[in-house]
């Protein structure tokens, strides 16, 4: 059932706070002009692809560009068409972290401005909250590649682009451009220092008029999670909550509502309430896998509001009612990873003395072919390690499964503040953690950040592990 503006007590907007949001957004030129499409069945309007998507790729350049390794940095060597030469990648060497010189996200700003003029993201991180803020890339390690999607969210970062990594061509590039800012009225640029980005004032009054006037639909509607301008998604916290679904080449973000985005056309095509109904949240802690058997998308949100989950039918376009097996509060910040049709979660330790409902380390493997969970326990600590070292309330873990050594390997805050690595033995019954020697410089975010969510990612086809850090960073790789 669709619900009027009881939304803003469950976005945790104070209705005193939104009544003036409402109002100081309402005077504004931008919103008496209105959208630059009202369709509500069109979630496609606004916005522009920035590039052309390509490839995938499916290997390295012939050229004879060698590039450079200086100590730990490699600049790559590349051919007339972008593509890293394959003699420049080999002179990376394995069994250590390698940075690779000219991968900042940030590095794209320019181009932004430059094809948006007067662009600005209006939060307080910038591109660093692209990375930063609760969020995690959307992987597709046949095609090499991952994609940041509308990450940012909160009054961290206004950013609603979609930002490709392509591992061949060892560069980030602009998949969809984000909305353009000068549209939006004085009230929405002002949420940074009052409330969220994630919801559009003006877009909240647009669903509770569809609801009074009985015209409100589950599918296409508007809602608090798109901008009234273009009706592009808002920024938000995605979490681990975008996936890369290769059959219709989409990204499918079921954060908030379901959205789609088709690559062939660069548009947005398709958004949908979760559960077909406005209370049910699907905003923080959320983990979606993509089932290629059954043609699903399986979601589950474990956070504040949760927890709550359920699957979503790509071909029949609806709801099927079935939730998944790691749904409640002991997921509540876990890491998560996928190894063909393995898909690992992993609720790290938290320190015992941090509270009587400390996690304790739970782990669970579910085989998406089979639809069900082969695997669960909690782990069991070595080589000094203790659940104590660990920080209570952390969640932004991340974590990957690195088929050479048949472990895992997991990053997470300890009580320090630090980042810690470890090693997860899936071998021993049960699972086993402990610290992770690694050589040569550690990969780490910048400023301190410990959330890492799905930015360790095996390459099969370079035999690697990309490490997508902060914005303002390089990558790193690491060979085997």
């Amino acid at each position: 059932m669709l619900r009027p503006t009881q939304l803003a007590t469950r976005l945790w907007l104070p209705l005193v706070g939104l009544a003036i949001f409402l109002t100081a957004c309402s005077d504004s030129p931008d919103a008496q002009n209105g959208p630059s499409d009202a369709g509500v069945n069109d979630a496609s309007s606004g916005g522009d692809s920035g590039v052309t998507a390509p490839g995938p790729d499916a290997d390295w350049g012939t050229g004879s560009d060698t590039g450079s390794l200086e100590g730990d940095v490699w600049t790559p060597g590349r051919d007339a068409n972008g593509l890293v030469n394959a003699e420049s990648w080999a002179k990376v060497p394995g069994g250590r972290w390698i940075e690779v010189n000219g991968t900042r996200l940030d590095g794209l700003d320019a181009e932004v401005k430059a094809k948006i003029p007067g662009w600005k993201d209006y939060g307080s991180g910038g591109w660093g909250a692209v990375t930063h803020a609760w969020n995690a890339p959307a992987a597709d390690p046949e095609g090499s590649r991952a994609w940041w999607v509308a990450s940012g969210g909160h009054g961290d970062s206004s950013n609603n682009g979609i930002y490709r990594f392509d591992a061949f061509r060892m560069a980030y590039a602009i998949e969809h451009l984000p909305s353009d800012t000068t549209a939006w009225s004085d009230g929405y640029k002002l949420l940074q220092t009052t409330n969220t980005f994630t919801t559009c004032p003006e877009s909240i009054a647009e669903y509770d008029a569809s609801v009074e006037a009985g015209t409100a639909e589950p599918a296409g509607n508007w809602f608090y999670d798109e901008l009234f301008w273009d009706r592009q998604p808002t920024s938000r916290h995605t979490y681990s909550g975008v996936v890369y679904v290769p059959k219709t080449n989409e990204l499918v973000m079921g954060v908030r509502r379901l959205w789609r985005y088709a690559r062939e056309t660069g548009q947005w095509v398709y958004k949908r309430l979760p559960g077909d109904d406005a209370s049910n949240n699907l905003g923080e802690e959320v983990i979606a896998v993509h089932d290629q058997y059954r043609d699903q998308i399986i979601v589950a949100a474990c956070g504040s509001g949760g927890p709550w989950s359920d699957s979503f039918d790509m071909s029949a376009s609806k709801w099927t009612g079935e939730g998944s097996a790691w749904n409640g509060w002991d997921w509540n910040g876990a890491a998560d990873t996928r190894d063909g049709d393995i898909v690992t979660i992993f609720r790290t330790p938290e320190d015992p003395a941090s509270g009587e409902y400390a996690l304790v380390g739970r782990y669970l493997t579910f085989d998406v072919k089979e639809h069900k969970v082969v695997t669960s326990g909690l782990v069991q600590f070595a080589d000094g390690l203790s659940a104590s070292d660990f920080a209570g309330g952390d969640d932004g873990a991340g974590m990957v499964y690195v088929p050479p050594l048949g472990r895992y390997w997991v990053a997470v805050r300890l009580k320090t503040g630090a980042l810690g690595w470890f090693e997860l033995d899936p071998t021993t019954s049960p699972w086993t953690l402990r610290p992770l020697v690694q050589d040569g410089p550690i990969p780490a975010l910048s400023d301190g950040k410990t959330l890492v969510r799905r930015r360790m990612l095996w390459m099969p086809k370079l035999h690697a592990v990309l490490f997508l850090g902060s914005a303002d960073t390089n990558i790193r790789v690491h060979r085997f």
